[in-house]
C-alpha cells in the first residue's frame, strides 16, 4: 500500500512538472519570469493568461519584456521598437486588424486615467451669433457622454435690418420685435466607439430649446441625430466635429411667424466643431 501511494505521488509530480514545462515563459526586465499561455504578440504588447484556474487575460507592453519562450520552441527577443524571432515564424503573429484592436485597447487603458469631464468651447459659432460653452460628463469607461450646452445668442445683423415703422401689418403676420440676447440650452447624448487610438466615432440625439436672436428672436425646439468624431490631443485636449440632421418647431407664441405655418415642423441641420479641455 505504501509503495502504491508513493508511486501515485511520483506520477503526480511528473504530470505537474510536464505541465509546467509545456507552458510559455515571459522574461521581464525587472527579473520576473511569468509562466503562462501566450495569446497574442502584437506590435507593442503581449497578451497572456497565467496558469491558474479561471484566470483572465492580461496585457503587458513589449518595452517591459526581455524575451518570450513559447512551448513550441519559438523564442522572441524584444528590443526597444522591434522583436526578433528565433527558430521559425510563430503563428501568434497578429494580423493588421488584431494589431489595431490591441493598440486601441492600450489607448483605452491609458484613457481611463484621464479626467471624466470635458469643458467645451465653440469658436466658429461666435460668427453666427452664438457664444456657446458646454460641459460633457463621460460615463461607462468613457463610452457614453452626456453634454449640457448653453448658448447666448445675439443678432449680428441688427444694425442692417431695415426699419418697419409705419407698417400696418397686424401682429399675427409680422415678426415680433425682440432685442438684446437670447438663451438656447439642451442636452446631447453621445455613444462613443473607438476606431483608432485617440480617435472615437460617436452618434446620438441632440435636443435644443431657446431663442435665436439671429433668426429674428424666434423661440423654438429642435431635435437632431448627430454623428461625429472626437480626437484626443494628449491627455488634456480634444477636438470634436459632428454633423446633425433633424427637425425644429416654433413655440406656440411664434407659430405664425412670417414664412412659417402654424403647428408645422421643419427640417434642420448643423455642423459643429468643439474645442475641449479635460477637467
Amino acid at each position: 500500500m505504501m509503495k502504491l501511494k508513493r508511486h501515485n505521488f511520483l506520477k503526480l509530480l511528473l504530470i505537474i512538472s510536464m505541465q509546467t514545462y509545456a507552458q510559455d515563459k515571459l522574461f521581464l526586465k525587472n527579473n520576473t519570469i511569468i509562466i503562462c499561455k501566450t495569446l497574442m504578440l502584437s506590435k507593442n504588447s503581449i497578451t497572456y493568461k497565467d496558469t491558474s484556474i479561471n484566470s483572465v487575460s492580461q496585457t503587458i507592453l513589449k518595452k517591459d519584456a526581455l524575451m518570450a519562450e513559447l512551448k513550441t520552441g519559438e523564442i522572441y527577443i524584444f528590443g526597444s521598437s522591434n522583436s526578433f524571432l528565433m527558430e521559425g515564424e510563430s503563428s501568434l503573429n497578429s494580423t493588421h486588424s488584431e494589431d489595431l484592436e490591441n493598440r486601441i485597447l492600450e489607448w483605452e487603458e491609458k484613457e481611463k486615467q484621464f479626467p471624466n469631464g470635458i469643458l467645451g468651447f465653440y469658436p466658429v459659432q461666435i460668427f453666427a451669433g452664438r457664444f456657446t460653452v458646454s460641459y460633457e460628463k463621460l460615463l461607462s469607461n468613457k463610452t457614453l457622454g452626456i453634454v449640457f450646452p448653453v448658448s447666448l445668442t445675439y443678432d449680428m445683423l441688427a444694425n442692417s435690418t431695415p426699419s418697419s415703422s409705419g407698417s400696418s401689418t397686424t401682429s399675427s403676420t409680422s415678426a415680433p420685435e425682440k432685442k438684446g440676447v437670447g438663451i438656447i440650452s439642451g442636452v446631447d447624448v453621445n455613444y462613443y466607439y473607438s476606431v483608432k487610438p485617440a480617435l472615437k466615432y460617436f452618434f446620438g440625439p441632440k435636443v435644443r430649446y431657446g431663442t435665436a436672436m439671429t433668426l429674428g428672436g424666434i423661440e423654438y425646439m429642435s431635435f437632431q441625430i448627430q454623428n461625429g468624431l472626437m480626437k484626443s490631443r494628449g491627455k488634456k485636449f480634444t477636438h470634436t466635429f459632428s454633423v446633425g440632421f433633424g427637425f425644429f418647431k416654433l413655440s406656440q407664441k411664434y407659430a405664425n411667424y412670417p414664412g412659417y405655418e402654424a403647428n408645422q415642423v421643419y427640417p434642420t441641420g448643423s455642423l459643429t466643431w468643439r474645442l475641449g479641455f479635460r477637467l
